[in-house]
């Protein structure tokens, strides 16, 4: 009896050890060195491997900027849907954390019937156990209410579990050597078990084993694109007319692969392509091309809404190879056949001139303006032999039309000095014919010459808006937010596109299907937030180079709209001065930059001439007439000189003079009897103030006292009943002074004199007589009577840098009394009174404004620098209609020419741009 006991125990220990070793040797039996890849069908169009589940659904979720933007749209909605739960559903059935998501995840696209695209997901399993856990949980998780069947195929045994609504396809889902397999569409799942099976795994097909080993690490995803199917895919996105172009374009190239980094600011997706040179490949075109540095960018508009732009460092070759691609094509005979209809037409060889042209650069602009306006250009060799080439053309066409030159050529007149030839070509679509169909709906009906570029447009008038933007520095180049982009860019490519999307929404939309332009639509403020999309695609031995950017943005900040905008090398000095052109009596503007350029522009934006002067210019530019002959120059003081300019630019003689000593504040200029006879005043660091005549020598019999503290205003001149009264103070006293220099009132009160304002006269006014009104340091206004007598009045209290403004604002005779401090302006009437009160979000940065527009509006102009801001607002703080505009210096109005019944604004900003707007 003890014997078959103990031989029964032994057989339990036995087979409790047979128990424990297999379940050991399970455990130990790992899935090592299995690849994701060898289970995705060759015939995938897309495939996207994530190195990390669990790191891309901490990624997402973190994001907070471009990625939660996209998760307003549906579908993207739906994946963080979809990540969401599949990160809960492990938690739901591994209570002990065993399984970790910290795994890498392969997607791999596949279009099946007309217009279904499905995924499967590849997802490594670690070991025995971890397969068991895996499979046990998904069938205890799915519940009584759904079927799930099971079937062998090829060695693995394959789940299908039904949906629970009917129009939904279930999920079905498989292991196989080692890799977790799923997918709603049982064919596609049973495609990726035959491939496991196999050795001919899509990792060594020609192209991808290239690209595949360029893949970056450390990434969002690694995204491998199939380009002889995948246009498929895209043609889903697109309406009835591109979609069917798009879905039969299977030339591009093999294999794309994509190193994804998501960001809060900008996606990043760049990599390599492959191109069998063997094959009728359209990027075939770029290899052996060295890529060019493009500079195209320097004539382009600001307001341009899509470039493409392809480089050609041999335009021969590129000629060559794009006929190579026509025939294997089978198009070669339809290009040959438009080469010689032109010919035929004009008498010359239109392939031959273009390709002679060509250096580096071919490209096509889209205008934000208008949909139908795109332009060519071609950067060329040299402009005047281009214009030659193509003029023999346009006078072969022209003698056989019995026509002369004249009936082909216009001319348009930016202003009175500078002219453009606008030529009529006898051929439209010349782009398309020689370049592509990328090149469709190009117009070459017109062209014109800007620097070294051919520019070929659709009319006219296209053309004239094109060529203002340019001469005028509004360019791409110029762009603040496009150069802030370029950071991201090589700075030589052989293709380049870029679109501003706030700019090209509306003709990218046009492309679509409608189910996405309506969701365009009702998102448009997210998707402007993607401020810019770039795309550049480069040469690299057998290989192309893709780097592509998509710019996001949360702040929307539209372009001012302007009548033109004329760009300086650098940040404004100083406001806008308004000078008048003696010829054509027209304002004109005089600006200097940091650099202490000092730059002439003309009414329509040009700048005429820059002038480097060694220091900035102090105080007022002031126009006088030195000849005596209605033609005036420009007088101002810098540090160290008084300097006379002409229109022209050009010092008139004696000038500059050197000042006595550097000055404390700019000048002033008095006409006493209006007989020309100029005076200049300038008060200096030395605590003098000089007069000069206006031939730069100083003024005899002009001879006032040393000051006793520095000079803090600018000289002023009042007459008051035939006398005449100069006027200035220091920190601590008031001067009046008759023309000789000596004191001419003497104030029975002293006081410290605000810094940045000047005094006003206010004239007899009832029983008061005329008087000076200013204020002191701490906001109080004085009244300076000739008399010596002096009154104080306290409105409201203020800072030593406020600014004091004595004007009739509301035309009813008297002055009312502006104040600005910090960020709030405020204006009380002579009785004390608050009239108004307006505060600002920032400080207020300069001095304040008055404008009249007419005799009863009146209008106060504000700027606020820090938010590159300006207003305009009434006596009862209403903001003019259009503001707040752009800008971050002071502002001048005028009118711009004589008949203009608008007024034109002029203002910096800060893009460097000198700003016109029309202000009604």
């Amino acid at each position: 009896m003890l014997r078959k006991i103990l031989t029964s125990i032994v057989i339990l220990v036995l087979l409790a050890f047979i128990v424990l070793g297999y379940l050991y040797f399970q455990k130990q039996k790992e899935y090592k060195g299995v690849d994701p890849f060898s289970a995705v069908p060759v015939n995938s169009e897309m495939i996207i491997q994530f190195e990390s589940l669990e790191k891309l659904i901490a990624n997402l979720e973190n994001n907070t900027g471009a990625w939660k933007e996209l998760s307003k749209f549906d579908k993207i909605d739906k994946i963080n849907q979809n990540l969401a739960y599949i990160d809960s559903l492990v938690d739901q059935f591994d209570s002990d954390h065993s399984i970790t998501l910290n795994r890498s995840l392969t997607m791999a696209s596949h279009l099946q019937g007309k217009n279904d695209i499905e995924y499967l997901y590849i997802l490594p399993v670690m070991d025995y156990l971890e397969k068991k856990k895996i499979q046990n949980s998904i069938i205890n998780l799915v519940g009584p209410e759904r079927s799930i069947q099971e079937k062998n195929y090829h060695d693995a045994t394959v789940y299908s579990i039904s949906s629970l609504d009917k129009n939904s396809k279930g999920i079905h889902f498989a292991f196989s050597k080692g890799l977790f397999l799923a997918s709603r569409s049982i064919l596609l799942l049973e495609n990726s078990i035959r491939q496991v099976s196999t050795d001919n795994s899509i990792s060594k097909l020609k192209g991808f084993e290239q690209i595949r080993r360029t893949i970056g690490k450390n990434v969002d995803a690694n995204i491998f694109l199939n380009l002889k199917t995948f246009p498929k895919q895209i043609s889903f996105s697109l309406n009835k007319k591109y979609s069917s172009f798009i879905r039969n374009y299977t030339n591009l190239a093999n294999w794309s692969e994509l190193d994804l980094n998501f960001r809060n600011r900008i996606v990043l997706l760049n990599g390599f392509t492959y191109s069998d040179p063997q094959q009728g490949n359209l990027m075939n075109l770029f290899l052996q091309q060295e890529p060019v540095k493009m500079e195209m960018e320097s004539i382009l508009p600001a307001s341009t809404s899509m470039i493409a732009i392809l480089g050609m460092n041999d335009p021969l070759l590129h000629k060559g190879k794009y006929r190579k691609f026509l025939d294997q094509m089978g198009q070669l005979s339809e290009y040959l056949k438009k080469i010689n209809q032109i010919k035929k037409k004009t008498g010359s060889d239109i392939e031959e001139i273009i390709y002679s042209l060509i250096y580096n650069e071919v490209g096509l602009a889209f205008s934000a303006n208008s949909s139908h306006d795109r332009f060519t250009i071609i950067r060329t060799k040299s402009a005047s032999i281009a214009k030659e080439k193509l003029i023999k053309m346009i006078l072969g066409f022209a003698k056989k039309q019995q026509r002369t030159l004249s009936y082909y050529k216009r001319t348009y007149h930016l202003d009175g000095e500078t002219n453009f030839d606008i030529y009529r070509l006898p051929e439209d679509k010349i782009p398309e014919k020689l370049f592509g169909s990328f090149f469709t709906d190009a117009s070459s009906a017109y062209f014109t010459f800007i620097d070294n570029y051919l520019v070929m447009g659709p009319s006219i008038s296209a053309l004239s808006a094109f060529i203002k933007e340019s001469v005028l520095g509004k360019t791409l180049a110029s762009n603040e937010c496009y150069q802030e982009n370029k950071e991201f860019l090589s700075n030589k490519a052989n293709f380049y596109f870029y679109a501003s999307t706030p700019k090209a929404n509306h003709f990218v939309s046009s492309f679509l299907n409608t189910e996405l332009q309506n969701e365009i639509k009702t998102h448009k403020e997210s998707i402007n937030k993607f401020q810019a999309v770039g795309l550049q695609l480069s040469s690299n031995r057998n290989l192309i180079y893709n780097n592509l950017f998509i710019e996001y943005d949360p702040v929307v900040e539209l372009a001012p709209q302007t009548e033109w905008e004329s760009r300086l090398d650098t940040n404004f000095l100083h406001k806008p001065f308004l000078v008048k052109n003696h010829y054509t009596k027209e304002n004109e503007i005089l600006i200097q930059d940091v650099n202490n350029l000092v730059y002439l522009i003309n009414p329509e934006g040009r700048i005429l001439w820059k002038k480097q002067l060694n220091s900035a210019i102090i105080g007022q530019v002031v126009q006088i007439d030195y000849f005596k002959n209605n033609k005036l120059q420009y007088l101002f003081a810098t540090k160290n000189r008084l300097q006379l300019i002409d229109r022209n630019g050009n010092n008139v003689k004696n000038y500059p003079v050197r000042l006595k000593a550097e000055a404390a504040r700019g000048i002033s200029v008095f006409d006493y009897d209006k007989n020309r006879n100029y005076r200049i005043f300038i008060p200096c660091k030395n605590q003098k103030v000089y007069a000069y005549s206006k031939e730069g020598k100083l003024v005899k019999g002009w001879n006032p006292a040393k000051t006793e503290n520095p000079i803090n205003c600018e000289v002023q001149h009042f007459r008051v009943k035939n006398k005449d009264y100069i006027v200035y103070a220091d920190k601590y006293r008031v001067y009046i002074l008759n023309r000789k220099g000596q004191e001419r009132v003497k104030l029975k009160e002293q006081f410290s004199k605000s810094e940045n304002n000047p005094f006003y006269l206010e004239k007899q006014h009832t029983s008061i007589p005329a008087h000076l009104v200013t204020t002191d340091s701490s906001g109080t206004i004085y009244y300076c009577f000739f008399n010596g007598k002096v009154q104080k009045k306290t409105f409201t209290q203020l800072s030593g840098a406020h600014y004091f403004i004595a004007d009739d604002l509301n035309a009813d005779g008297k002055n009312e009394y502006l104040f600005a401090d910090y960020n709030f302006l405020k204006v009380f009437n002579q009785d004390g009174k608050q009239i108004l009160e307006k505060k600002f979000d920032s400080g207020i940065s300069f001095r304040p404004n008055v404008y009249l527009f007419s005799r009863r509006n009146i209008e106060i102009g504000v700027c606020l620098q820090n938010e590159n801001k300006i207003y305009l607002l009434d006596l009862k703080g209403n903001i003019h209609r259009g503001f707040p505009l752009k800008g971050n210096t002071e502002f001048s109005i005028g009118f711009s020419k004589t008949k203009d019944k608008s007024f034109n604004l002029y203002v910096g900003d800060n893009r460097n741009f000198l700003l016109n707007y029309t202000v009604q």
